[in-house]
């Protein structure tokens, strides 16, 4: 039976608690907890994730803790202000946990010092515990991350299912001719892409669709940003264009929509890994448009709002499809 996400998570935090507990006995660590908590806390959804936490959690705590070390040093012994600064600290922390993590950390790695300032003292051995012990609990939260129940993002159902989408918006926009407006079709799209976005500086930490390697994932991204936004800008600017086209412009648009979803279904199939057809290449509304020229060429010398307005929109989708067969090249070029 297949683990849920969260039962995974689950596990993994028990395994890497027990871990960290076990590292801190045998190596008798004054302040083991730091690890334990640490290796709880970076225990995420995905492996990537945790290697990301990781990363940010280290870099802040030995910026955080050095930053707050020398701003100690500076004050005067027993300051009044110890508490103030700590209760400054506390607030940025958890302004910050929900909006930036990074910052959040380094706040929080700030308040740790000031805490220990209140209660004691703090010095450079406590410095260099902390840092030492968030290192070694990050460590065992991506070990664990790794080899226990590995939860790795399914990169190739992302980009499916933001292709669907993508088809699905040009269905709703030119063929079906939703009543809705034609931003508010394309506002979801943009929005998933937002948050594959979000999710790529994760995603690069793991092995990608067993065959893309990391250089060609970002070109994949930055491919299908601009795809995004040119079916966002066809979208938007038929809404203004469609009372000035003439009926054979809009045959001609609802040709190239027809070409369009057909390289975009051949996508969804290509990383899918199904059989499915040739792309077909963005000359063939180059075509469309020579032809337009060719049987009104007085149209398109004066560049109306009707020839200007054909002109730039399938202008738009030739991109739009040169984008779409770069991205199958780069995939069928990945795969070799």
């Amino acid at each position: 039976m297949e683990l849920r996400g969260t039962t995974r998570m689950a596990w993994q935090a028990a395994i890497a608690i027990s871990i960290a507990e076990l590292i801190s006995l045998t190596l008798n660590l004054e302040r083991g907890y730091w690890t334990t908590l640490t290796a709880m806390v970076l225990t995420t959804q995905t492996w990537g994730e945790s290697v990301k936490r990781s990363l940010e959690r280290v870099s802040m705590t030995i910026l955080g803790g050095v930053a707050g070390t020398m701003l100690y040093f500076l004050l005067p012994t027993e300051s009044a202000l110890i508490p103030v600064i700590l209760l400054i600290f506390v607030f940025f922390t958890v302004f910050f946990f929900p909006i930036y993590h990074l910052l959040a950390v380094f706040a929080l790695t700030g308040f740790i010092v000031f805490l220990f300032a209140m209660i004691g003292a703090w010095n450079l051995v406590l410095l260099e515990e902390r840092i030492l012990d968030t290192a070694l609990g990050a460590l065992i939260a991506v070990l664990v991350g790794c080899f226990f129940l590995p939860v790795k993002t399914d990169i190739a159902g992302l980009f499916i299912g933001h292709f669907e989408k993508m088809k699905a918006s040009l269905s709703l926009g030119f063929l079906n001719q939703s009543p809705l407006s034609l931003p508010v079709i394309s506002f979801p799209l943009a929005a998933d892409f937002q948050a594959i976005r979000k999710k790529a500086i994760a995603i690069r930490y793991e092995v990608l669709f067993h065959y893309i390697n990391r250089h060609d994932f970002g070109v994949l991204l930055t491919q299908t940003a601009i795809c995004t936004q040119y079916v966002v800008g066809v979208l938007d600017a038929y809404q203004w264009l469609m009372n000035y086209l003439s009926r054979e412009d809009k045959q001609r648009i609802r040709q190239v929509v027809e070409t369009t979803q057909h390289n975009i279904e051949t996508l969804i199939k290509q990383l899918k890994q199904e059989p499915h057809d040739a792309m077909k290449p963005p000359c063939d509304m180059i075509d469309l448009v020579t032809k337009a020229i060719e049987e009104d060429p007085t149209r398109f010398a004066h560049l109306d709002n009707q020839g200007l307005g054909y002109f730039n929109l399938m202008h738009f989708f030739t991109r739009l499809n040169t984008r779409l067969n770069d991205i199958y090249r780069l995939l069928d070029k990945s795969k070799d």
